[in-house]
């Protein structure tokens, strides 16, 4: 499989500017059937397959067959848009030193996709991004593209406070402080996926210590936490002090896919404008169903 000189030519051409998609996917359980069916596609290696059925309980492999699914399946539509054609079973794979996943180097180079995944609760989410113009140069920090997306669930059951005080700083205490109870505890989760999606992004984990850097809301406001149905906070709403060496431009996305559930996204700007992502809420059938 090659890209033809004049495919290659048209995504070097996509340097100006760069548009993220996020897909939403909810994790439902399956019948005994629907995971046989599943996992009888051939899709997954023989590795992925272990890592599914490792897990005890029905409902976490049922889960973990999905997001494997899933992702496969984006990864295809997203190289259809780009005039390609790669099965689902075809993609390959490979892991950064600490864990963070990525295509393999010549799955990238064919296709210029970068992505990211995350998953909480009942949902997965999953940010791809296309550009053939920032894998020229991997090892550069200043040129490599850096995506990464993170989805968090409201536990009331959490003990925030010592979490607070170990991954948190100090200005990003205080601020959630001064706020009521209930919002002490949305702005945590608020916070800890805006940091999740950071760290994902560069690809160090817990590494790079998240008291390294912070998130602040502008004049300290408050997303909305009622919100039922999907919604991005406005730009400017969040400023980003960045850790060294990664004090160049990011570009922030924050919102709610509903009450329980909120989302970030993290990109490094690079030398590109980015815009605001395309979001696709969708079940994993319909994907399927779309690929066919």
């Amino acid at each position: 499989m090659s890209l033809s000189n004049s495919t290659a030519k048209q995504h070097s051409e996509l340097q100006t500017s760069l548009q993220p998609r996020v897909y939403f996917v909810p994790l439902t359980a399956l019948s005994d059937a629907q995971f046989k069916a599943w996992l009888e596609l051939g899709w997954l290696e023989n590795d992925e397959i272990q890592k599914v059925l490792r897990y005890k309980l029905p409902l976490a492999q049922q889960k973990a067959l999905q997001v494997r699914l899933a992702l496969r399946v984006i990864l295809s539509l997203q190289s259809q848009a780009n005039s390609l054609a790669i099965r689902p079973q075809d993609w390959q794979f490979e892991y950064a030193e600490k864990g963070k996943p990525s295509l393999s180097h010549a799955f990238k180079v064919k296709t210029g996709l970068h992505f990211n995944l995350s998953h909480s609760g009942d949902w997965l989410m999953v940010g791809v991004l296309s550009s053939f113009t920032h894998v020229i140069e991997p090892h550069a920090i200043s040129h490599e593209l850096m995506l990464g997306v993170d989805i968090e669930r409201l536990r009331s059951n959490t003990n925030i406070e010592p979490i607070l005080k170990h991954y948190f700083t100090a200005q990003e205490i205080a601020d959630l402080l001064v706020l009521t109870s209930d919002l002490q505890r949305e702005r945590f989760f608020d916070l800890w996926a805006l940091k999740e999606a950071f760290i994902k992004a560069i690809g160090k984990g817990l590494a790079q210590p998240l008291s390294s850097f912070r998130f602040l809301f502008t004049d300290n406001k408050v997303v909305n936490k009622e919100a039922q149905t999907l919604v991005l906070t406005e730009q400017g709403m969040i400023n980003f002090i960045p850790p060294e060496p990664y004090q160049q431009p990011w570009h922030i996305e924050f919102g709610r896919l509903n009450k329980a559930y909120r989302f970030a996204l993290c990109i490094n700007c690079v030398s590109a404008d980015i815009k605001t992502p395309i979001i696709t809420e969708s079940s994993l059938a319909h994907l399927l169903a779309n690929n066919e």
